[in-house]
């Protein structure tokens, strides 16, 4: 597209009217008490020069008419009169100009005067001072200052002489010089505006092409999950097949099934928390937090891990009472565990930290390694996505490089700050800043609920439903399975009540697992209830974490889905037995 074409089509035409509008307007705000007292000096000047009855006349009309117009405009503006506005701004300043050009005229009726060269220079330093409220309107600053341009010229003209002539001729090249400054004003307006449409445009493409690859990573990601959650639950089967039958050679093939299949949902799960990221999807939860327990969870969390690399795993809390904090602590944990897994996959050898500090009102978490550190030059770039230090050959057991992109967004999500302190051979210190605050009231404690190990599951999947009820069926638990929400209900019965709902979102027909729990809540059954789905649409999954669901995507480790499970009826598995 031609820059011709472009500045022909509306939408351009009418974002530089709106740029000159705002100048304007913003120019002649600025501007009016200058010109105000411009205007009141050329008036006095006029008094001096012996045009007594005009200056006062001419004088108090130019104010008025001068004030009035910058009213007017305003009241156009606010009004949403645009047109009107567009008209004034074009011709409303020749009615200003015309009452000085009669006061110019009325002053060079009397006899010549020092005077009469001042108050030319005076209108001179207006007409300059009127470019900027013109703002590249070259026909509003043609319509004002060609008045007094003309008076001026013939004004000087009518005295006759040499000295005259070149006065008005110094006079025309000065008013001309003016109108080229509006005119070049004009021509950068326009470039402007030109080049903040194409900005606006790429932005807009580019939101298209993020919101393009967000539904592609969603969709890749539903239909990803699918055969590999029931996958999971197969391998579990395995698992238990091997405990119970001693199979050593089994269990070595279903753990390192386990393993890689843990991996694949690592990485999808780093791909899919990236784009909700991006997307804006993920939103922060804050609420009292107590950090010497998150700490200490994360520390257990992972010290199998630090122990198979050999590593020293250290914890260090500061004495006394516990420190409490307001964050959302579900991103706090996936922040700390990025940070502590890169420490622990990239030191070969030594020790990785993590320490809280208090100090002076605030909590310090250090995440600290004897790594090989990270250069100054490429500690920026760490925090980009896919980018790995001393990795050119993408070495999969390092990961994808999106642990700290994650960190990065997570922190600033947090509205917190992160900062790194590296050098090569030198080890990395993490540490993040929170504000303390008071612990809260202890809560009392609830009662275990009682009852059977009971679940019904929902999915239109076939092969997913049937695997998950093989494994938990291994276990002992009492499992009935469903493919839509009249299924569901139909295997509810005096006898037979559900403990607990594992719900797929998607089913047929266009159905979810919200109006599958929707009719069983109806019917009475107030079971706590999973919904594992490898959907990434935030709506349907906040629509689930309002009703009290909890959320897990798919592929699910079968053990972690018994472990929640059994956690929430405060039943062990190992008497979980119908």
């Amino acid at each position: 597209m031609t820059v011709r074409q472009s500045e022909r089509e509306p939408e351009f035409l009418q974002a530089l009217q709106d740029e000159r509008i705002r100048l304007s307007l913003l120019q002649n705000r600025r501007m009016r008490w200058a010109h105000t007292l411009a205007n009141g000096a050329t008036a006095w000047l006029a008094y001096q020069a012996g045009a007594h009855e005009a200056a006062w006349t001419l004088g108090l009309a130019t104010l008025l008419l001068a004030h009035g117009r910058a009213a007017l405009l305003q009241w156009l503006h606010d009004h949403g009169r645009r047109a009107a506005l567009l008209q004034a701004l074009t011709w409303s300043p020749a009615v200003v100009s015309l009452s000085q050009a009669a006061l110019l005229i009325a002053v060079f009726q009397q006899p010549f005067s020092l005077w009469q060269t001042l108050i030319t220079m005076v209108m001179f330093g207006n007409a300059a001072g009127g470019v900027a409220p013109a703002a590249g309107h070259l026909p509003g600053y043609l319509a004002w200052c060609a008045p007094i341009a003309g008076a001026l010229v013939l004004s000087w003209l009518q005295r006759g002489g040499l000295e005259s002539w070149i006065f008005a001729l110094l006079i025309l090249v000065l008013f001309a010089l003016l109108i080229q400054a509006v005119a070049e004003q004009a021509r950068l307006q326009r470039d402007m505006v030109r080049l903040g449409s194409d900005l606006r445009r790429a932005k807009e493409g580019a939101e298209r092409a993020s919101e393009a690859k967000t539904r592609f990573f969603a969709a890749a990601s539903h239909d990803l999950r699918q055969p590999l959650a029931a996958l999971t639950y197969q391998i579990a089967t395995v698992q238990a097949l091997a405990g119970v039958h001693k199979d050593e050679r089994l269990a070595q093939t279903a753990a390192g099934l386990r393993r890689s299949l843990q991996d694949s949902r690592s990485l999808l799960d780093s791909l899919l928390e990236v784009s909700q990221l991006e997307a804006g999807a993920v939103a922060a939860h804050p609420e009292p937090v107590d950090l010497h327990a998150l700490l200490q969870h994360q520390h257990e969390l992972l010290a199998p891990l630090a122990r198979e690399r050999g590593l020293l795993w250290e914890l260090q809390l500061p004495p006394g009472p516990a420190r409490w904090a307001h964050t959302d602590p579900a991103l706090l944990r996936r922040v700390l565990s990025n940070l502590l897994s890169n420490a622990i996959k990239f030191t070969p050898q030594g020790w990785v930290r993590l320490a809280l500090i208090d100090h002076e009102g605030l909590a310090q978490i250090v995440v600290q390694d004897s790594g090989p550190g990270i250069p100054a030059d490429l500690q920026e770039r760490v925090f980009e996505e896919f980018f790995q230090v001393g990795n050119a050959a993408r070495d999969r057991t390092q990961g994808l490089g999106l642990g700290l992109a994650i960190v990065r967004r997570l922190v600033k999500l947090l509205d917190l700050e992160l900062q790194l302190e590296s050098q090569p051979a030198q080890g990395c210190r993490f540490s993040l800043s929170l504000a303390l605050q008071a612990a809260p009231p202890a809560a009392a404690a609830a009662a275990p609920p009682l009852g059977r190990h009971r679940l019904l599951v929902v999915d239109d999947e076939v092969p997913i439903r049937d695997a998950l009820a093989q494994w938990l069926g291994l276990l002992g638990w009492s499992v009935r399975t469903a493919a839509d929400c009249p299924e569901a209900l139909a295997q509810l019965s005096p006898l037979w009540q559900p403990d607990a709902l594992v719900l797929d979102l998607r089913l047929r027909a266009g159905a979810t697992g919200l109006d599958v729990l929707n009719a069983l809540r109806a019917s009475g059954c107030q079971a706590p209830a999973w919904l594992v789905t490898g959907e990434t649409d935030p709506e349907p999954l906040r629509q689930a974490r309002e009703a009290g669901m909890t959320v897990l995507h798919k592929p699910v480790d079968g053990l972690e889905l018994a472990g929640q499970i059994s956690e929430r009826l405060r039943q062990p598995l190992q008497n979980s037995r119908t």
